[in-house]
């Protein structure tokens, strides 16, 4: 994985539309406040760093996009918390590797518009397949969030980076860059 052209990638599109990411995270930091809209928020933000890196204009508003996804995205946050949750109580290190595989399952279900179950699953099977990149890409973003974290408005910054930095390496993962829009298109976990 060519971690320095996916950060430069990631930072370029952040500084294209700055504006609109760190306004948008603070409404989604913000609107987190009330619980019921934090699943679509993130969405949202995941939507889009998705738009961004596909090389569209990105607007405040598409923050909300995730509210046309309510039901998707609050199922993939119930079903990624217990799961990472079940992994944390056997011993922390399983819910680390789980978190680790399933890194690229938001993302996923932007892009590809996939039900839950099908974006967790091709992240691990992703992830997996190219563990000790994305094990390096993790710990990487990890530290940048955490940095972020230590200085309150420093989160408005790593947070849509974060994000860019994940679309960005989700393509370099699929050789598959530029290759998609922000469109979606319904496809059920039923097989």
């Amino acid at each position: 994985m060519d971690f320095e052209g996916i950060f430069k990638r990631a930072w370029d599109v952040f500084k294209e539309n700055i504006a609109a990411y760190v306004v948008a995270t603070l409404i989604a930091f913000i609107g987190s406040i009330f619980i019921v809209t934090i699943a679509p928020l993130f969405y949202g933000l995941a939507y889009m760093a998705v738009k961004g890196m596909g090389g569209e204009k990105v607007e405040i508003n598409d923050l909300f996009e995730g509210f046309n996804n309510f039901v998707k995205s609050w199922v993939f946050f119930i079903l990624f918390a217990i799961i990472v949750g079940i992994g944390f109580m056997f011993l922390v290190l399983p819910g680390i590797v789980l978190s680790i595989l399933m890194i690229y399952a938001l993302p996923l279900l932007v892009i590809r518009g996939y039900g839950v179950m099908d974006s967790i699953k091709e992240s691990i099977e992703i992830s997996k397949n190219n563990f000790v990149d994305t094990l390096v890409l993790a710990i990487i973003l990890w530290v940048i969030s955490a940095i972020g974290g230590m200085i309150y408005v420093g989160s408005l910054l790593t947070t849509p980076f974060y994000f860019l930095a994940l679309v960005a390496a989700l393509e370099s993962q699929m050789g598959a860059e530029g290759s998609y829009t922000a469109e979606y298109t319904e496809v059920s976990d039923v097989e």
